[in-house]
């Protein structure tokens, strides 16, 4: 990877974005561009296309960062897709 990648993080369940609220500042101040997606917990498709929405509104190269197993699951569809996902823990 070029640069300094995005981050963007998959929040699980009984959570939400917020709970990256410390995290974030200290890896902007590293250079990084950081987002939390915020999505409903619906549905593994719903969380997907809330994921993947972030996604694509995020200057590349991406690292996907998932905290729990649904968010593993909606990380590994995106990347089986045709996300713009470079690295994904």
């Amino acid at each position: 990877m070029a640069g300094k990648p995005s981050i963007v993080f998959a929040h699980g369940l009984w959570a939400d974005g917020s709970c990256f609220n410390k995290l974030i500042p200290t890896l902007q101040a590293e250079g990084h561009e950081v987002f939390a997606s915020q999505h409903g917990l619906d549905s593994l498709e719903s969380d997907v296309a809330c994921v993947n929405f972030t996604l694509n509104h995020v200057p590349g190269p991406i690292v996907l960062g998932r905290v729990s197993s649904r968010d593993q699951s909606a990380g590994s569809a995106l990347a089986a897709g045709s996300g713009p996902v470079d690295l994904l823990t």
